[in-house]
């Protein structure tokens, strides 16, 4: 299925959708919710009630991203309900805009950013929050409590965050090795992944071709017996997977391709750390 701007009109309900109750969530994530009231007071609280600044600015990039440049949207219909996490390949700092213009306008889209850069200055920390970005603090890769509590707590308020597992840019079709952050925080908070795979934009040029698959979403639903190291990694081989398959790389039948992966899980099943909340 392919759909442009004019399938992306529908505007979903003002209060969050039912979704079927998870089968688990961790202690992490009761643990966030239940503090309540104590959501960062940098973060954007109604994921149903955009800021009039994030309705703004969605329909301009929205408008940018299919009419300046040739941008086709695929497997819209796999979009689960939200709350989920969207997982994506990261070529460009602007390949944000691409991918919440393929979901529709609400809820909000959260975005992270670092709280020393990004909300260093008083207009920032009034303005920045508006458009659904978040502050988080990494320390090593690892994100601080307060930066995991906001994830948590937004997912419970049926938010979708979006997220980029590699960790730092990516090159064309080649997907760095990706960090377990966001197969943990899916299974803690009983939430599917939404994987993304946006190929096109290694040189951003007027009219250029631009592809944003949504795959299937990967839900947290192992066996009950296994343990938490084990379905993050088994998340983690399905996020990989489908964002592989979506560039045409895992189905080609290709030794390399498959051989790498193999080695990859290999390494990660090695350095697990079932405690480690990386992204």
């Amino acid at each position: 299925m392919s759909s442009t701007e004019s399938s992306l009109d529908s505007s979903p309900p003002e209060a969050p959708p039912a979704h079927p109750e998870p089968a688990y969530q961790g202690p992490e994530f009761h643990e966030a919710v239940a503090a309540g009231p104590g959501l960062d007071p940098l973060v954007h609280a109604d994921p149903y009630q955009p800021h009039l600044f994030y309705r703004a600015v969605f329909a301009v990039v929205r408008w940018i991203v299919f009419h300046v440049f040739r941008t086709t949207v695929e497997g819209r219909e796999n979009m689960p309900p939200p709350p989920f996490i969207i997982a994506s390949n990261h070529q460009a700092w602007y390949d944000t805009a691409f991918i919440v213009s393929a979901f529709p306008k609400r809820p909000v889209i959260y975005t992270m950013a670092r709280r020393d850069t990004v909300f260093n200055g008083r207009w920032k920390r009034w303005l920045v929050p508006k458009f659904g970005v978040f502050p988080i603090q990494p320390a090593q890769g690892e994100l601080d409590a307060r930066g995991v509590a906001s994830v948590y707590q937004l997912l419970d308020r049926g938010a979708v965050v979006l997220m980029f597992p590699e960790g730092r840019y990516s090159k064309g079709r080649a997907l760095r090795p990706l960090k377990k952050g966001v197969a943990h925080f899916a299974l803690q908070a009983g939430v599917p992944i939404c994987p993304v795979a946006v190929e096109g934009l290694e040189k951003l040029r007027p009219f250029m071709r631009v592809k944003v698959s949504i795959g299937p979403p990967i839900r947290p639903d192992p066996p009950a017996w296994w343990d938490l190291n084990r379905r993050v990694q088994r998340m983690l081989d399905g996020v990989r997977t489908s964002i592989l398959r979506a560039f045409g790389l895992f189905t080609s039948g290709t030794r390399t391709a498959a051989d790498r992966l193999r080695a990859e899980y290999a390494r990660l099943i090695g350095a697990s750390n079932p405690g480690t909340r990386r992204l």
